[in-house]
């Protein structure tokens, strides 16, 4: 009699309880092609490609929400698997409220608040204690929010809760750290042109959100050289209060007990008026433009997009899923015409950035040999032009909505993944639920609707195209592709 296997297949981490799937196959032959000697066998492909997969089955946990009494939103999640504790704050600050003259100041704050210690306590002090029972407390800052994370064993919370209430209640912005600080953001500046990655990074959203914009502008020496002390003070005092803190909590906790913990140990942190969010003054471009950045390198990145929309927007799903149709993965348009087909890129891909709390965009990236580069241009703002024409078929429409769904489930392996990631969608207002109907959201997208949004949101007509390498090296001219600028890297 034949063995029957059945291959258990764990969509998460060992052990995850959310997402499980299964199959079977007739195992006689292996995994491999079937042996020549079992002729039922031949004709039929290798047993690996008649698996059937049932569909992934993705039910996460809801976070229960908790409002303070000091004006701090919490969102719970319990898992007492392990005695852990992890808690990550999320903080109504970031980047885009630096003054333009002084841009860095946010990044100083977040890191100084940590590295700089408390009132009452060193760093060196707070360093001790958490090492001695194996305990983080982190502070940072990103674009549009600041951030705070705490990790112990649950035995140790009430060593490490106070210590985190006390890093954003009490900085004290140390003289010597801020000066660490500041030479690491010089150090870092200094060598932000040193890849080609590292400058598109930087270069590109300045292309689709304008150079001072806040969404995009970076840091100088001039404008980090100017931040004081007084100013990360200030800074602080501005925005860190309770009423501006989303938490997120996990592990083994109660919900009860931890709201009552975290509201005591937070007590007599006052509350501050919210400030408004800076406008960001940017528009969608109405036509083409092409800018080149010379380096002196054997291959060249291109990177190519347009503003788009937000998260919230109805359209998302349907772009989403037409983004991964035109360059998801190796079974993308784009990947099998760039790479599979014409050889003309290492890396192809296409997908979506940002679009949380301003509308994020969508760009192509790939690499190609110097002397490819103006026709793998050229096939990219094909291939962009036939997104928007060719129908997208039953096969990619089914491709495309599986990858994302089985991707998807990897970014939530753990409680306080998925925790976090509903005090951020409170944060920026979305849907608490975009978790629980992501599968849902993804499966009910058409081909139609796809394409539609395609039409809408892929602007090979409206697209900003960066290019980075060595055009003498370049199979024709830039100027093929139309006017383009090039960007002098020591002034801009």
């Amino acid at each position: 009699m034949k063995a029957i296997y059945c291959v258990l297949l764990v969509a998460l981490v060992l052990g995850s309880p959310y997402m499980r799937s299964a199959a079977c196959f007739d195992g006689s032959a292996g995994l491999g092609a079937p042996s020549a000697g079992d002729a039922s066998q031949q004709g039929k492909g290798r047993t690996i490609d008649r698996l059937k997969f049932p569909p992934l089955e993705f039910a996460p946990p809801t976070a229960e929400r908790a409002n303070l009494p000091n004006g701090m939103t919490l969102f719970i999640l319990e898992n007492h698997e392990i005695p852990v504790v992890d808690i990550s704050a999320v903080l109504r600050t970031g980047g885009i409220y630096d003054p333009a003259d002084k841009v860095g100041l946010a990044e100083m704050a977040g890191t100084v608040m940590r590295s700089g210690g408390t009132v009452s306590q060193t760093p060196d002090q707070i360093n001790q204690k958490l090492e001695f029972i194996s305990a983080s407390v982190e502070t940072g800052m990103g674009d549009d929010r600041g951030s705070a994370q705490l990790s112990c064993l649950s035995k140790d919370l009430d060593t490490v809760l106070p210590i985190l209430a006390d890093v954003l209640i009490h900085p004290a912005f140390r003289e010597e750290q801020i000066e660490i600080a500041r030479a690491q953001m010089l150090d870092g500046i200094q060598r932000q042109n040193d890849t080609p990655q590292s400058i598109a990074d930087r270069i590109f959203p300045q292309l689709i959100y304008g150079k001072d914009s806040p969404l995009a502008r970076s840091a100088t020496e001039e404008t980090v050289k100017r931040i004081t002390r007084d100013d990360l003070v200030k800074f602080h005092d501005r925005f860190y209060h309770p009423n501006n803190v989303v938490m997120a909590v996990s592990g083994d906790i109660k919900k009860d007990a931890i709201a009552a913990q975290i509201q005591q140990v937070f007590a007599g942190w006052p509350e501050g008026k919210p400030e408004p969010e800076p406008k960001s003054n940017y528009t969608a471009a109405s036509a083409r433009s092409a800018y080149f950045v010379h380096r002196d390198v054997n291959q060249t990145s291109v990177r190519i997009g347009n503003l788009a929309i937000k998260q919230s927007d109805p359209d998302y799903f349907p772009l989403a899923v037409a983004l991964q149709v035109f360059g998801g993965g190796f079974s993308s348009r784009l990947f099998n015409q760039l790479r599979t087909r014409q050889a003309l890129a290492y890396a192809a891909s296409a997908s979506m950035s940002g679009g949380l709390g301003e509308p994020g965009y969508v760009f192509t990236f790939s690499e190609t040999r110097a002397d490819a580069t103006v026709r793998a241009i050229e096939t990219i703002l094909q291939l962009m032009t036939e997104m928007r024409d060719k129908p997208v078929t039953e096969q990619e429409l089914a491709s495309a909505k599986a990858s994302m769904l089985n991707s998807f489930v990897f970014a939530f392996d753990s409680p306080h993944k998925i925790a976090a990631r509903t005090a951020t969608l409170y944060y920026y207002g979305m849907p608490l639920d975009f978790l629980q109907k992501f599968r849902d959201n993804v499966s009910k997208v058409t081909a139609e609707q796809a394409m539609d949004a395609a039409k809408k949101y892929i602007r090979p007509d409206a697209a900003a195209i960066l290019v980075i390498g060595n055009q003498t090296a370049f199979d024709k001219p830039l100027s093929s592709l139309g006017s383009f600028t090039t960007i002098d890297l020591e002034k801009w």
